[in-house]
């Protein structure tokens, strides 16, 4: 305790008031221009997107800004607690986990609140991220359905660095959106693909050309071949009774679900006999 009364009162006022000032100046800053999304009459969901960019710059500049402040400092003390870090380091290792993968998050912009990603089995809708945990409104059951479980999920970043992670919004404002529909043997395939390819067209008509633009514009700034954004429709065996139609097709990335939803419905007008 008397090591580090000294070390405060070896230091002076000059770096308390140095950090004093920095805290008021980020802290009212980061105020004023949360206010200020507050007020726009931008999306809720790129308000979200602000205020947590906002926070997150907010707390690396204070960060950032008192190891500057006190850096002389902290070289001196460093070498009085040394035994106290590495016991830190020991009893904290998760800690430490979850910060190294909130910064290989952050620096490889792995994903961006708004997007849908998958990680350990978790799947759902990012809505607030900050280097110790990534929270994300679940997405299920599985990956049978696209709509809302109502559960959030606290995801802590030390899975970053050991499970793979899916951004399904990679493409940002379209994707491409893969479904499934199991046929028998028996069926008329030749007339299911026809029904199918109809109902796709028609649900994606409003949007094939805005999706392909898109999609072009990414593979232009990444270095990408980007494939056709026109629905397309490929088969497999699954069983020796049974054949898969797998249908790819363009979707804006918050209404995949709902596009699932509406050819899977023309498709049963179109084939399925009525009574």
């Amino acid at each position: 305790m008397q090591k580090v009364l000294d070390f405060l009162s070896q230091s002076g006022y000059s770096h308390l008031i140095s950090t004093i000032t920095l805290v008021i100046l980020v802290l009212g800053l980061r105020s004023l221009l949360i206010k200020k999304v507050r007020k726009s009459e931008w999306r809720s969901e790129d308000k979200r997107k602000w205020y947590v960019n906002i926070r997150n710059w907010s707390s690396f500049t204070i960060f950032f800004g008192l190891v500057i402040i006190w850096a002389t400092e902290l070289q001196t003390f460093a070498l009085s607690i040394v035994a106290i870090t590495g016991a830190m380091i020991i009893s904290g290792k998760e800690l430490i986990l979850c910060v190294h993968g909130g910064l290989l998050r952050s620096f490889n912009n792995m994903f961006k609140v708004g997007d849908r990603i998958e990680v350990d089995g978790i799947r759902g809708d990012v809505i607030d991220a900050n280097l110790m945990i990534t929270k994300v409104l679940e997405i299920g059951p599985e990956n049978f359905t696209h709509q809302f479980t109502g559960r959030s999920i606290i995801i802590p970043n030390s899975l970053f660095l050991t499970d793979q992670v899916i951004n399904e919004s990679f493409l940002n404002k379209y994707v491409l959106h893969v479904f499934k529909v199991t046929l028998s043997r028996e069926e008329d395939w030749k007339k299911a693909e026809e029904c199918m390819m109809a109902a796709a067209n028609e649900s994606c008509a409003d949007f094939i050309e805005k999706a392909q633009k898109s999609m072009d514009q990414l593979a232009k700034k990444e270095g990408l071949e980007v494939p056709k954004a026109t629905p397309r429709i490929t088969y497999k065996f699954s069983t020796s009774k049974e054949i898969e139609m797998i249908i790819r097709v363009p979707s804006p990335a918050s209404r995949k679900g709902n596009i699932e939803q509406e050819i899977l419905k023309r498709f049963m007008e179109k084939y399925l006999p009525t009574a």
